[in-house]
């Protein structure tokens, strides 16, 4: 695998080189020295940021395999008038939910 954009780093270089602000007196070897670094620096960021991202979709589906084999409580309104929980769900309050037939 490619791990390193080799035109990338010369056009840096040459944006560098070309460029008197950026240059400040530094040779041509400099600059791609510099080059180098950028993309070194841009690869460990973008194999950090991968395996960030990998981890976090590893946690996620983890915590969904969880939920989904856990058994659901259906029990929650045992006990509770049906006026009780509808009142609790939002509906007779005038808030202009429909709950009809």
């Amino acid at each position: 695998m490619k791990r390193y954009n080799k035109q990338q780093v010369m056009k840096d270089a040459h944006r560098i080189y070309s460029n008197d602000f950026q240059r400040k007196g530094r040779t041509w070897g400099e600059c791609l020295k510099a080059a180098w670094r950028w993309e070194k620096d841009a690869v460990r960021v973008r194999e950090e940021k991968a395996a960030r991202l990998d981890a976090m979709i590893t946690a996620s589906w983890a915590v969904h395999n969880a939920r989904k084999n856990e058994k659901p409580n259906k029990k929650e309104f045992e006990g509770l008038s049906p006026d009780t929980v509808s009142y609790a769900m939002g509906y007779g309050r005038g808030n202009g939910f429909y709950c009809g037939d």
